[in-house]
């Protein structure tokens, strides 16, 4: 989890946010759910399924995929 957060080429700001907020690397989030990472200014989600990816969660463990009939 010593994984920076710079090298998952996030976005400038959602980098600079992080770093205002005190994370530097992937392990300083994990205590974060999915609804406070998502929270945090700048976070979208694309950036947000690097970092789940990176701290080897599931990005939306509740949602089914849709069955098209």
């Amino acid at each position: 989890m010593d994984t920076k957060l710079a090298d998952l080429k996030l976005t400038p700001w959602l980098l600079d946010e992080l770093n205002q907020l005190g994370y530097e690397v992937v392990g300083d989030m994990q205590h974060l759910p999915a609804e406070e990472m998502l929270r945090i200014p700048g976070m979208g989600g694309h950036c947000y399924r690097k970092i789940a990816k990176a701290l080897g969660r599931e990005p939306f463990p509740d949602v089914k995929k849709r069955v098209r009939r």
